[in-house]
């Protein structure tokens, strides 16, 4: 149905908005007289967001033979993404943004890892 390496793009893809989130929602609070809508907006993304990227980390590492560096990257992305979510009101405005940039940071590493693997398997493949 997708090639192999589509749910690791997906992944990055959403991993990377996480990422942007994070480091301009801080920023755009401080320069939207719209408080209540912007914090309504906030709000709503992080579950969305989880939500979009747990079926990349599944379907990503749904194939076998992967090097183990991988799946530990991008589950514990998702804890840490999960974590900071769960969190959001313990670790403040900041902080949330801190461990989220982090979790992201992981599971864009994981995702590219293994779209890689995927590539150079696919090219070993190809020689035989």
């Amino acid at each position: 149905m997708f090639s192999k390496s589509f749910w690791d793009e997906i992944g990055i893809t959403l991993s990377g908005l996480c990422a942007i989130h994070c480091l301009f929602f801080p920023v755009a609070i401080a320069l939207l007289p719209l408080w209540p809508v912007a914090e309504s907006v906030h709000l709503w993304t992080h579950p969305i967001l989880f939500l979009l990227i747990v079926p990349t980390v599944i379907f990503a590492l749904r194939h076998s033979n992967i090097p183990r560096r991988i799946p530990v990257l991008l589950y514990l992305g998702l804890a840490i993404v999960a974590l900071a979510w769960i969190f959001h009101e313990w670790l403040g405005l900041w902080g949330e943004s801190l461990v989220t940039l982090a979790g992201s940071t992981l599971l864009v590493t994981g995702h590219w890892f293994n779209y890689k693997f995927h590539q150079n398997k696919h090219k070993a493949g190809c020689e035989v």
